[in-house]
C-alpha cells in the first residue's frame, strides 16, 4: 500500500550538561510512504517514507540574559522588556519500519505494530535572541548608546561562527530509532503514534526524543 500522511511531533532536545535544562519543542511533518511485502507465507512489511519536517520554538524563561528572574519579571510587568528565545529548523527524513499486520476479527480494523529507524538531514536552521522592549525605555537605550547590550540577534545554528565552537554547532546528518503502532481503519484511514530517539547527537550532548502522531490516507 501507498499512504500520505501527516503528523504532529511534539520533541524534546535532550541535554546532558551539568546545569542545562532540556527544551521542548514542536514539529509539523507531512510526506509520503511505501509498504512492499517481505513474505509470502506471514504479513510481515517494510515500510520506507519520506518527510519534510518544520520545528519550531519560543523560549521566553529568560534563560539567555544576564538578568535574574525577579528583575526580569518587573521589568515585563513595566513593560521595559520582554525577552524571547526562538528557533525554528526545516527537515528532510526518511523513516524506515519493519511492520506487522494483523486483521481484528468481525472489524474492518488492522492493527500495525512497527520498529525501525529514522534518518533525518536538517536543511536549514535559524535562531533569534529578542528584547522586544517597550518605547520608553528604548528610547533610553538609544540615548545612552547601549544598543550593543540589547541588540536583537540572528544566528544560523550550522554555522560555528555564529554559535561560537564545534561543540556548540547543530549537526545536519541524524539517525534514530523509533517504535510505535499504526491502525489501518476501512480502506483509506491511518491513525497512528510513536515514539523515538536520535542514536547521534545534534550537538555536544545534545539528542532529539519526539512522540509522533499520525494521520494518513491509504491507497
Amino acid at each position: 500500500w501507498n499512504t500520505v500522511w501527516i503528523q504532529y511531533n511534539p520533541s524534546t532536545f535532550n541535554v546532558d550538561i551539568k546545569d542545562d535544562d532540556n527544551q521542548n519543542f514542536t514539529g509539523l511533518s507531512i510526506g509520503y510512504s511505501k509498504a512492499f511485502g517481505i513474505s509470502q507465507s506471514i504479513p510481515l512489511f517494510v515500510e520506507v517514507g519520506l518527510g519534510l519536517q518544520y520545528s519550531f520554538y519560543t523560549n521566553d524563561d529568560g534563560s539567555w540574559t544576564t538578568i535574574d528572574k525577579y528583575t526580569l519579571a518587573m521589568a515585563r510587568k513595566e513593560g521595559y522588556i520582554d525577552p524571547k528565545e526562538k528557533f525554528k529548523m526545516f527537515s528532510v527524513k526518511v523513516p524506515i519500519a519493519l511492520t506487522y499486520k494483523f486483521d481484528l476479527n468481525n472489524s474492518n480494523v488492522s492493527l500495525l505494530p512497527f520498529v525501525g529507524v529514522n534518518l533525518r538531514y536538517n536543511l536549514s536552521g535559524k535562531g533569534k535572541l529578542e528584547w522586544n522592549m517597550g518605547g520608553e525605555f528604548k528610547d533610553i537605550i538609544e540615548t545612552n548608546n547601549l544598543d550593543k547590550i540589547f541588540e536583537d540577534i540572528d544566528f544560523n545554528i550550522f554555522d560555528k561562527k555564529d554559535m561560537g565552537s564545534s561543540d556548540a554547532t547543530w549537526k545536519r546528518f541524524q539517525i534514530g530509532w523509533q517504535i510505535g503502532l499504526n491502525a489501518h481503519i476501512g480502506k483509506s484511514i491511518i491513525l497512528g503514534a510513536s515514539y523515538g530517539k536520535d542514536f547521534s547527537e545534534i550537538f555536544k550532548k545534545g539528542k532529539i526524543s519526539a512522540f509522533n502522531i499520525n494521520l494518513g490516507y491509504k491507497f
